[in-house]
């Protein structure tokens, strides 16, 4: 087994890698339970009218939007580690970060039309 000392170089890009899964951990749930919680409302109980159906088409929805953006979120943290090791960090980091950043406009939108 080799012996290799952390050097401080290795510190900061491990401490980046953590901040920015930090960042996209937060906005994923800005996102998810913030506006597209809202935006699934509108859609469900004003624009469509399912009955007694729309709770658990609803309910539904947000159970299945909720393990993709945890999924996206754990496959995020090693596609982030392998960016900072190949000194691709925040490119890795915004292609993380844009398509979340995406959906919260198009939820920002629905309500408003």
């Amino acid at each position: 087994m080799i012996d290799q000392q952390p050097t401080a170089q290795t510190w900061k890009r491990g401490a980046a890698v953590w901040g920015l899964w930090l960042l996209v951990l937060g906005l994923a749930a800005i996102v998810i339970y913030a506006i597209w919680l809202r935006a699934f409302f509108e859609i469900y109980y004003v624009w469509l009218s399912l009955g007694d159906a729309t709770r658990l088409v609803y309910e539904l929805t947000m159970i299945i939007l909720t393990i993709g953006v945890v999924t996206w979120i754990a496959i995020g943290e090693p596609y982030l580690a392998a960016g900072a090791r190949a000194n691709r960090l925040m490119r890795r980091f915004w292609y993380v970060a844009i398509p979340l950043l995406t959906a919260g406009a198009i939820g920002l939108i629905i309500p408003m039309i």
